[in-house]
């Protein structure tokens, strides 16, 4: 080279863009047409194992001795990668930018990296220069490891660590992470666990009792084998209860769908609730299609069914930190023609006495009327073989009585006043019936109600 031309050497140049601008120009407008382009070394192609970082360097690059090392700005890029490379121009991680004397890159695969130079003083642009970089891999699998085994709490997250997972080549590895097994209180899934594909995960326990998680490692070629690592979970919380109720017949003329009730369950620290409820068995020919919960996680959820028989359910809660153990309730679904009828029963006859004040004068007796009063019938005796919800139907044969309730089991009928006699009952009897019905069948009972009005003489007090 000649005295003009300057050598980079070991110093360590600063990049940075030139400006441009009317000084530029003024610059130009004095350099000498003797002054030589500057002139881009990339340096000499090499090989590297993967995983190791790859320095570059442009200082046997040259340019006109006439410009200072702050002028002069160098261009790196990559040319050619190795096919699924994420390795770009932003890689090239040396003094942060591409336009620096010495940046540097990480390879994640294995194979060629080309890179250029380019060289920028005052006077003009270098032609590029290019540095190839073979990058080598023995392709060993990488090796997982999922961490200690630690302890957790229900309802707190735990962290996991998989920051010791290796590649013997020093590749990157990725991580994926799961639920290997968790116990029978547990819904945690792979989908419960935060920050997937870290080394540092975590996941929140949603019972207590052993949780075993599983890592695996890629370095992009091959996966490793999976490492296990256990989180052994406690609480101080007490379990729920679940209480599913007593089951029992379904009556034939009960409604499809039938309610269930888990009302009764409780938790002991007075935490709220949620409610899980399955079908455990149903009869022979039942079709799942067709039977099922409205809404399964209802308290007292309604249930259909498709075929007659014996149903079992399974009721769960959870307090927001455990599942309880299951309860387990049977009901007898009976079929529509197997209907009993029901049996009335309207209590007897009843005999109802209202007494009116009289007093006399002159050896003539004079009475009040016997005032208007109310009788209560009682059909709370009929019953149904069945166990069917039964309706009632109170009626008077001549409909000359009021009824204040007449569809209930204890009926209520007025009874209206009427004129006295000095020690004469006037008696009136009226014939009750009681309609009892189901679904589809019914029966009656009649009484007789007698009303009787009485005189009576009530001795005055003495002041």
């Amino acid at each position: 080279m000649t005295d003009n031309i300057k050598r980079l050497g070991p110093l360590l140049i600063s990049a940075m863009l030139f400006s441009a601008g009317c000084d530029q120009e003024n610059k130009l407008s004095d350099v000498d047409d003797d002054c030589p382009s500057p002139i881009a070394d990339a340096g000499l192609s090499r090989s590297a194992p993967l995983g190791t970082q790859v320095s570059l360097s442009g200082d046997d690059s040259s340019w006109c001795d006439r410009f200072d090392a702050h002028e002069v700005t160098f261009s790196w890029g990559f040319e050619r990668v190795p096919a699924d490379s994420s390795v770009s121009d932003g890689a090239l991680t040396e003094n942060k930018t591409s336009i620096s004397n010495r940046p540097a890159f990480l390879p994640d695969l294995p194979g060629e990296y080309v890179v250029s130079l380019r060289v920028t003083d005052p006077n003009g642009v270098s032609d590029p220069d290019y540095v190839v970089i073979t990058i080598t891999s023995d392709d060993l699998r990488p090796i997982a490891d999922c961490g200690p085994d630690t302890y957790g709490q229900v309802g707190q997250a735990t962290r996991l660590d998989g920051s010791a997972s290796s590649d013997p080549e020093g590749a990157r590895v990725g991580y994926t992470w799961g639920v290997s097994s968790v116990p029978a209180c547990s819904r945690l899934g792979a989908g419960s666990i935060y920050d997937q594909g870290t080394p540092t995960p975590s996941v929140i326990p949603d019972c207590q009792g052993l949780f075993v998680m599983s890592l695996v490692v890629d370095d992009g070629l091959q996966w490793s084998e999976p490492d296990y690592c256990t989180i052994d979970v406690r609480s101080d919380n007490r379990s729920p209860v679940a209480e599913a109720g007593p089951g029992g017949l379904v009556p034939p003329c009960d409604a499809n769908p039938f309610q269930l009730s888990g009302w009764e369950s409780y938790d002991p620290d007075g935490d709220s609730l949620t409610y899980s409820w399955s079908v455990v068995s149903a009869p022979a020919g039942a079709d799942p299609a067709a039977y099922g919960f409205v809404d399964a996680t209802q308290v007292a959820p309604f249930f259909g069914w498709d075929v007659p028989g014996e149903w079992t359910f399974q009721l769960q809660v959870s307090d927001g930190n455990q599942w309880s153990s299951p309860d387990i309730v049977t009901y007898m679904v009976s079929a529509e023609g197997e209907n009993n009828s029901p049996t009335a029963n309207a209590g007897g006859d009843k005999t109802v006495i209202v007494e009116a004040n009289c007093s006399t004068s002159s050896y003539v007796w004079t009475c009040e009327q016997c005032a208007a009063t109310t009788a209560s019938l009682d059909g709370t005796g009929s019953t149904d073989t069945d166990g069917d919800t039964l309706t009632y139907s109170w009626t008077e044969t001549t409909d000359t009585l009021t009824w204040l309730s007449n569809a209930s089991p204890v009926g209520t009928v007025q009874l209206p006043a009427q004129d006295a006699e000095y020690e004469v009952d006037l008696s009136n009897e009226y014939d009750i019936q009681l309609d009892v019905n189901d679904c589809t069948l019914s029966d009656t009972d009649s009484i007789t109600l007698t009303h009787i009005c009485r005189g009576i003489y009530v001795l005055p007090e003495v002041p």
